[in-house]
């Protein structure tokens, strides 16, 4: 792994930088969460349910499929990036 070396005196400014990442991050990954439920009460189908079933190819191609897909996916990046600035935190 490659080491980054940082002056000390950066050390605020890198540690805030992060805190608002994690800030933004978790923002982003709430709200899609809200837009998954949608989706998940309309067609009362978790989403898991419907990745298997989409992936499967049993829902056909309408537009609502593809905006799920869409918001599954970017909810699983940010959630992905959260854990990795978590790791940098902790």
């Amino acid at each position: 792994m490659e080491q980054i070396h940082i002056r000390e005196e950066a050390l605020p400014i890198l540690k805030s930088s992060i805190a608002l990442k994690e800030r933004l991050l978790k923002a982003k990954s709430k709200n899609y969460r809200k837009r998954l439920k949608l989706f998940e009460q309309k067609h009362e189908m978790k989403s898991n349910d419907f990745i298997k079933a989409f992936n499967g190819g049993t829902l056909g191609d309408d537009a609502e499929w593809f905006d799920w897909l869409f918001v599954y996916e970017a909810y699983n990046r940010l959630r992905d990036q959260e854990k990795l600035v978590e790791g940098i935190i902790s």
